[in-house]
């Protein structure tokens, strides 16, 4: 393959990876809404972990036969204990940024529905592997600006 050839291609795709990492990094702390839907069995333990910014939803229904319904938000503190219940609904709305704790304890002989949505942000590996992207492609117009013509 000629060596003009292989600067434009590297150029290119080092442009390119630039762009991606560039979007994934800026999009890595923008909360999006995501299911919490599940099913838990008896005995079980289901823990959700949303990272949230302040003024961020959650909404959360639980049923089934028993169960232990905590919310904790990021500095510990309860905002929400119910137990006994057979049916729970819950709307959450954030006061303080950082990763809030729902924890749901089936405690009944019988499986628990879980359904709902959270606002939440990706972890901090979600940022390193964004800007792992733009090293690659700065990396890679390097390499290609060693094929170009002189």
């Amino acid at each position: 393959m000629p060596a003009s050839k292989v600067f434009f291609i590297a150029i290119a795709a080092g442009i390119v990876f630039i762009v991606i990492g560039i979007a994934s990094s800026v999009y890595s702390n923008v909360p999006v809404d995501v299911p919490l839907d599940n099913t838990i069995g008896p005995g079980t333990v289901d823990v959700i972990t949303p990272d949230m910014n302040v003024g961020s939803t959650a909404s959360i229904s639980v049923s089934g036969n028993t169960f232990h319904f905590e919310i904790k938000d990021p500095d510990g503190q309860v905002i929400e204990s119910r137990s006994g219940n057979s049916t729970f609904n819950y709307d959450l709305t954030a006061q303080k940024a950082g990763q809030h704790r729902i924890t749901i304890n089936n405690t009944g002989t019988s499986d628990l529905t879980i359904a709902g949505h959270a606002q939440t942000k990706s972890s901090p590996f979600g940022l390193v592997g964004a800007l792992m992207l733009v090293v690659t492609g700065i990396i890679t117009i390097g390499l290609g600006l060693r094929f170009r013509r002189h």
